[in-house]
């Protein structure tokens, strides 16, 4: 394994090869992470400072250093530890300054989304040497109503839209050119019952391409109903939509969604002043909780270290947000579920594999927003 380092301009530093251990995490909809650990010398010292850029040999995601930390034991054994981020990250150093409403496809609302904070933002909210994808396929996400929350961070708008459409956001870097590009993608359908035709990617011990396997089913977040209050205004009743009110009794689960910053009246990017229907405006609200309510769905999920010398090889027979089949037959378990995160392992022994089929638990931060909704 070799791992190239670039400055933030991409001039090459020099190339990591003395690697004790690198954990590599790509995810779908979300940002990915690094964790690197190398012997200390005053190369790696040199090269692994905050700010750089490091690349896998042959690959084109990328992720910047964050975070250095540097030990030395009893025995006199000195080692560098690197953390970081993928580039997607970058994102998350803007806000939306301007609410964005509209009524579009996800994906373009993921576009709009980072040329508003990214690319056309002026000269000095601009990042530079990065774009939006012409390129993409279309991934065929439906037309929505959409309103961003207000001054939202720009990542956390972008991951929250593209988890509530299932599609997948990333940021391609091409070394040679020193640009970045803003791409969204859809995974293939490799499950067992695909009409695609395409060759299916089945998960099972019984195929020997399972090392281990764990499996979690919770509810213990699921809410299925939301009412979304909408602007408060003085002698004016409040305007309040409710989604998934099919569910009753039991089975039904609700919380409040406060979208205060939904406005029925707002000047849009010509000046002018836009005033919405009632009917406009409850389905704005609509739209806001359904895709919160995404953050309350039901957890289920696989997760799997691969036996990466089996039937089935990463990278072309499966990858990053394809929809695979995972079987467990002594656990009564068959699910059709997409891969929402890799994580690569590089050790002096081997390399591993470990993937999340499906929703992992909530990390600790996103269960603080939600507990603060």
């Amino acid at each position: 394994m070799e791992l190239y380092v670039y400055s933030r301009d991409m001039t090459l530093q020099g190339i990591v090869e003395k690697i004790s251990s690198l954990i590599w995490t790509r995810r779908y909809w979300s940002c990915g992470e690094f964790k690197l650990l190398v012997p200390f010398t005053e190369e790696h010292a040199r090269l692994l400072v905050k700010e750089n850029i490091i690349i896998k040999r042959g690959g084109n995601e990328a992720a910047e250093i964050r975070y250095i930390h540097i030990t030395k034991n009893s025995q006199g054994m000195e080692e560098i530890e690197v953390q970081g981020k993928f580039l997607l990250s970058w994102i998350g150093k803007r806000i939306l300054t301007t609410q964005i409403i509209t009524k579009d496809t996800t994906q373009n609302i993921l576009y709009a989304i980072v040329k508003q904070t990214c690319t056309n933002a002026g000269a000095a909210r601009n990042i530079p040497n990065f774009s939006i994808s012409t390129t993409d396929a279309d991934t065929g996400s439906g037309q929505i109503d959409y309103t961003s929350e207000q001054y939202a961070n720009a990542q956390l708008a972008a991951e929250t839209a593209a988890k509530a459409a299932k599609l997948g956001i990333r940021v391609l870097t091409n070394a040679r050119t020193g640009k970045h590009t803003f791409s969204v993608y859809e995974g293939r359908d490799l499950t067992a019952g695909n009409t695609a035709g395409n060759a299916p990617c089945i998960f099972s011990q019984e195929f020997d391409n399972i090392v281990e396997q764990e499996y979690t089913n919770s509810v213990e977040n699921l809410k299925t109903t939301a009412y979304v209050g909408g602007e408060e205004k003085e002698g004016v009743t409040r305007k309040v939509a409710e989604v998934g009110g099919s569910s009753t009794g039991l089975s039904r689960d609700e919380v409040f969604i406060n979208a205060t910053d939904i406005v029925q009246e707002y000047e849009n990017e010509s000046g002018q002043t836009v005033t919405l229907t009632d009917a406009q405006y409850l389905a704005l609200l609509s739209a806001r909780g359904v895709e919160e309510l995404e953050q309350y769905a039901e957890t289920l999920a696989f997760g799997s270290k691969i036996n990466t010398n089996a039937n089935l090889k990463y990278g072309t027979d499966y990858d990053l947000g394809d929809r695979v089949t995972c079987i467990n037959k002594r656990w009564n378990v068959r699910i059709d579920v997409r891969i929402t995160e890799i994580a690569e392992t590089y050790e002096t022994s081997g390399e591993e594999i470990d993937i999340t089929f499906g929703e992992s638990l909530p990390a600790l931060l996103t269960q603080i927003r939600q507990i603060t909704k």
